[in-house]
């Protein structure tokens, strides 16, 4: 049932070499999360301008990955790596000093949080882009599940580091660690020696950045399959990914009255919980439906919402918070498998694409969740996403069309739509 080589990508030197500057990078992201939004709360006590917060962060992703696909196509990956972790350097640089001087103030964190997001845009696709440059194909699969640890398993030393520097200290000195990590992880960068084949203007067809995208929605509309992986995940990116980032300050700080230092101690439960599900999928030797295991991980984050919000002590709390962040950060891993795994070559550019565009839908949760925040309360306000999360599976179980993208035992066949009505008639 498990793959002996799940740590197969290891056994690559510039892998281990990006792994960790994700890792540092990662860090400095864990901290960032924890103390943005304990800090705008403190400045503005509204739960809009929390959302805002995470929309701003967010909103590049949404705005700019198409430009950011074209520019990671056109120049070196590495050095667009390098670049994004500079931005994050810069955001956070920028904040500490503001903090320092006594300024800050809540405009300025939303637009450094966009900032932030730029870089973290192209450190996503570029990071991404690397993984078929430094390890061979049959370790794909392996390198994809595992450059997401890189980023999971720092949640939990990172946001414990958080919920620490917050008893202890105020929110200066943690932006000036952020600010550290962001130029380690460009000098770790740097020491990544694979080189990406150039390649000649008559190798590759040159579209202009509208006729990338028409050509990605083309292709995901003619076959189909990649519109599931597609409606799927955004569903998890609005209703799921933007409780840990809007809901859970309120919730530990107001509605279990515990300090604000447990945000930072549950961000990192939520960690090992990622990390623990990305080793899993590392270590399964074929996932045979990624649908119908993505939506299996959005009804149990739903479930994983419902209990967050009813939790009548912090141990339940946690043990929640533990398979909703795993469900959160497993559901892009599977989708990026299954898109990089079965796209055609000629079309993964715009596969990922395609997925960065609705990675943004992130920001339309966290405007949603800020609005149930303060028109319901924190509670209210999970219990209504997690209604949205468990009905959109139980739609998609519900219906032969869509159970027929889902449940194909063997990955993405040639079964074509009426072969599947026809099979499942009568069957309720």
């Amino acid at each position: 049932m498990f793959n002996p080589e799940t740590f197969a990508a290891f056994r690559y030197r510039d892998f281990r070499v990006l792994w960790t500057a994700t890792f540092v990078r990662s860090a400095a992201l864990a901290l960032e999360l924890v103390a943005r939004a304990v800090l705008i709360v403190e400045l503005s006590g509204s739960a809009v301008l929390l959302g805002a917060v995470l929309a701003a962060w967010m909103a590049p992703n949404l705005l700019l990955s198409p430009f950011a696909g074209v520019i990671v196509d056109r120049y070196p990956y590495r050095r667009v790596l390098i670049g994004s972790f500079l931005a994050n350097a810069v955001a956070s640089g920028v904040l500490f000093v503001l903090l320092i001087g006594d300024q800050a103030q809540s405009w300025q964190v939303i637009s450094l949080s966009a900032l932030s997001g730029i870089g973290f845009v192209f450190f996503n696709l570029a990071r991404r882009a690397l993984l078929p440059v430094i390890v061979e194909s049959s370790h794909l699969r392996s390198a994809t599940a595992l450059s997401q640890t890189g980023q999971t398993s720092v949640k939990i030393g990172g946001a414990l580091l958080a919920g620490l520097l917050l008893s202890i200290a105020d929110f200066t000195w943690m932006f000036g660690l952020m600010t550290a990590f962001s130029l380690l992880a460009a000098l770790l960068g740097a020491r990544i020696q694979t080189r990406q084949q150039r390649r000649s203007d008559g190798d590759v067809e040159v579209h202009s950045i509208l006729g990338q995208i028409t050509a990605g929605a083309r292709w995901a509309i003619e076959t189909r399959w990649p519109i599931a992986v597609l409606v799927i995940t955004a569903m998890s990116y609005m209703f799921l990914q933007p409780y840990e980032a809007v809901l859970m300050p309120l919730v530990v700080i107001d509605e279990l009255g515990q300090h604000r230092s447990w945000v930072g101690y549950l961000a990192a439960v939520g960690g090992l919980g990622a990390t623990v599900g990305a080793v899993w999928l590392a270590s399964l030797k074929q996932i045979r439906s990624p649908n119908l295991l993505m939506v299996g991980l959005i009804a149990t984050g739903g479930a994983s919402l419902i209990g967050i919000a009813l939790a009548p002590h912090l141990a339940v709390a946690a043990v929640c918070v533990f398979f909703a962040t795993a469900c959160v950060y497993n559901m892009a891993t599977v989708a990026n498998l299954a898109l990089l795994a079965h796209a055609p070559e000629e079309m993964r550019g715009q596969a990922l694409t395609l997925m960065n565009l609705v990675q943004g839908t992130i920001l339309i949760g966290a405007l949603i969740a800020g609005a149930l925040v303060d028109s319901l309360g924190p509670q209210g306000g999970l219990l209504t996403m997690a209604a949205c999360l468990l009905g959109a599976s139980l739609l998609a179980l519900s219906m032969p069309r869509v159970r027929w993208w889902l449940w194909r035992r063997r990955m993405y066949t040639d079964l074509t739509a009426a072969d599947w009505m026809r099979a499942s008639e009568g069957d309720r």
